[in-house]
């Protein structure tokens, strides 16, 4: 049983599959899982004491791994305890956290510090600073003065260039993506970047710790936003522009969405990541914004953080609709012209979703990614995608012909969009279909 759904028989055994495929990793060099062994870590660090920091730091030390969070000056250091403290109580008092994690995160397997120098002894560094290169890269100039040659170097970039980055490092192999999703002491997967120099050693770390953390742990190659937001960014454009083309409100988008069995709305889960995170990711790999974002950015209505994005939020959190942003959507609808006829609460459903399915064809066509099972055990876990249909391109495959149709159709007058550019597969279904 997942989430408490109950899911046939033959979806359980191609997750089962799935998740062992995904142990099963191997690089482009023919270094992988069998032929490359982790370092053996006794006390890892994360920089950053931001909300993904903090929460990577917490999966470590729960691991058993002894754990150092470094933050930039005192003052962000004791902002940091005080979310911290705050974590731990919340997480105590809903019973997720035991009372051995208590310990060990209030005790001394968990020191935090100011001071990079203190990193001298670590195995492993995962960095979750601000989303910007020059910074990182200034970090990681840093830290190969500091650290032992051995130490491998992860980043929790959700956008940026591995190659890039590491090519301040004098072994550039050492260096690996591992990127959390929010909240990353909640979320079971993490997707494991190889740049073009990574090495089997580096990779097989990263792995370990994920293991430790009782995490699903995925090798994705280097591309803009990587696996997982590239399709999820095919989703909420789609969503979007049921908004600003469509004229439909955020809650009837979301409503639409869970009823089909989704733990969450698109725009409810926009809101909760913060609109310009987003944006911010578009920004560094050159998409264009749309309409509506733009609006949002421009009223700083950015989500929950704000009390304000695609909903307003009360001062308990809880959202309602808004007579701003209803007044905005009508406005972009009534002067956009609409490319595609929605006509049914399925058509929403596949408008959403269907862009998605091609973008995943597409990332195994460029060799992102090396099976569509990993896609699938990454959305069922990572994202909430109904557990019982097996995920996004099981679930595409048992309706590819309607899928090709329908994307052919929307590409036709948009192929440009996100999840649009159709993929070898989604071209192939059609012309066998004609």
């Amino acid at each position: 049983e997942m989430n408490n759904v109950k899911v046939p028989k033959d979806i359980e055994e191609y997750l089962g599959g799935a998740y062992e495929k995904a142990n099963q990793w191997s690089l482009p060099s023919g270094e992988n899982y069998e032929n490359s062994d982790a370092v053996d870590m006794k006390t890892v660090s994360v920089i950053g004491g931001g909300t993904m920091g903090r929460g990577i730091a917490i999966a470590l030390c729960r691991a058993g791994y002894g754990v150092i969070l470094v933050e930039n000056d005192e003052k962000s250091l004791a902002f940091c305890k005080k979310e911290l403290a705050i974590t731990i109580k919340r997480e105590s008092e809903l019973k997720r956290f035991k009372p051995k994690d208590v310990e060990r995160l209030t005790g001394p397997a968990f020191r935090l510090t100011t001071r990079l120098e203190d990193l001298a002894s670590c195995q492993l560094v995962i960095e979750a600073v601000f989303e910007n290169m020059a910074l990182k890269k200034e970090l990681f100039t840093k830290l190969q003065r500091i650290c032992s040659p051995d130490c491998v170097f992860g980043s929790n970039t959700s956008s940026l260039n591995i190659d890039e980055m590491a090519s301040v490092l004098s072994s550039p192999s050492r260096l690996v993506g591992i990127h959390f999703f929010n909240p990353a002491h909640v979320i079971k997967v993490v997707e494991i970047v190889h740049g073009k120099h990574t090495n089997g050693r580096a990779v097989a770390t990263a792995f370990e710790a994920c293991r430790a953390m009782k995490k699903i742990a995925v090798l994705v190659g280097n591309c803009p936003g990587f696996v997982f937001n590239r399709m999820l960014f095919a989703y909420l454009s789609q969503a979007h522009r049921l908004l600003y083309e469509h004229g439909l409100l955020p809650h009837q988008v979301d409503e639409i969405i869970t009823h089909t069995g989704f733990l969450m709305g698109p725009l409810t889960m926009n809101d909760m990541n913060g609109i310009d995170v987003g944006a911010k990711v578009k920004e560094e790999n050159g998409w264009p914004l749309n309409p509506i974002e733009q609006e949002l950015l421009k009223r700083n209505r950015l989500g929950r953080k704000t009390s304000k994005g695609f909903y307003s939020y009360d001062k308990d959190a809880k959202k309602q609709g808004d007579a701003e942003i209803e007044w905005i959507i009508r406005e972009l609808a009534s002067k956009a012209t609409k490319n595609s006829v929605l006509m049914s609460d399925q058509d929403v459903v596949e408008f959403m979703l269907f862009p998605m399915v091609n973008e995943g064809y597409n990332l195994i066509e460029k060799g992102m990614i090396a099976d569509p099972a990993l896609i699938d055990i990454m959305f069922i876990f990572g994202f909430g995608w109904p557990p019982a249909t097996g995920g996004p391109l099981k679930w595409g495959e048992k309706r590819q012909k309607r899928v090709a149709e329908k994307l052919h159709e929307w590409s036709a007058t948009d192929p440009q969009a996100s999840g649009l550019d159709l993929s070898h597969k989604v071209k192939a279904i059609r012309k066998a279909k004609m």
